[in-house]
C-alpha cells in the first residue's frame, strides 16, 4: 500500500456540457450579429454592442472550459482542488471517519455538477453520477466526483486500511 497513488483531473472540455454551451452560444452569436448588421438605426452603438456580446461570451465560455477538478489520495490523505475556484485543499486521513464509492443523482441529490452543497454535504463535480463519500462525522461529508469509478474503488479497497 505504501507509495500507491490515486489522481484524477477532470474538465468540461469534450463533455456533452461543452457541445450544450457551444450549441447555445453559436446560433445565438449569428442570430445578434444579423440583427446588428441588418438595423441601419444606431450602427455604430450596435457594433459596439455586438463586440461587447461576443467578449462576454468568450470570458464566459473560456472560464467554464478552464474549470478544473483535481483529485489526488495517497497516504497523507484525500487532496482536491476545483481551479481556478478553489485551491488545493487537503483532507488528512486522521479526519476521515470512512470514505466510500458512491453512485448519485447529480440534479436530485445536489442540484447539479459543479460546486454544490447544503448543510451537511459538499459536493465537487464535473459530470456524471459516480464519486467518493467522505464522512468527516459530525453529519459532515464531502463529495468528490469521479470519472474513474472502478480504479478510485479499487484503490479505497486498501486505502482505509493502510
Amino acid at each position: 500500500m505504501h507509495g500507491r497513488i490515486f489522481k484524477e483531473e477532470q474538465t468540461y472540455k469534450g463533455t456533452w456540457v461543452m457541445y450544450f454551451i457551444l450549441m447555445l452560444e453559436i446560433p445565438t452569436l449569428v442570430l445578434v450579429t444579423f440583427l446588428v448588421l441588418n438595423d441601419d438605426s444606431g450602427r455604430k452603438e450596435g457594433i459596439y454592442g455586438l463586440i461587447s456580446f461576443f467578449l462576454i461570451m468568450i470570458i464566459v465560455s473560456t472560464f467554464l472550459f478552464k474549470l478544473k477538478l483535481k483529485t489526488r489520495i495517497d497516504e497523507t490523505g484525500i487532496h482536491y482542488a476545483y481551479f481556478p475556484l478553489i485551491k488545493w485543499r487537503t483532507i488528512s486521513k486522521k479526519q476521515i471517519k470512512s470514505a466510500e464509492l458512491i453512485m448519485f443523482n447529480p440534479l436530485a441529490d445536489h442540484g447539479g455538477w459543479g460546486i454544490k452543497g447544503n448543510k451537511t454535504t459538499k459536493a465537487y463535480t464535473v459530470i456524471g453520477d459516480a464519486g467518493l463519500s467522505i464522512d468527516l462525522g459530525e453529519k459532515k461529508k464531502i463529495v468528490i466526483g469521479t470519472q474513474k469509478p472502478k480504479e478510485l474503488g479499487e484503490f479505497l479497497e486498501n486505502w482505509m486500511k493502510g
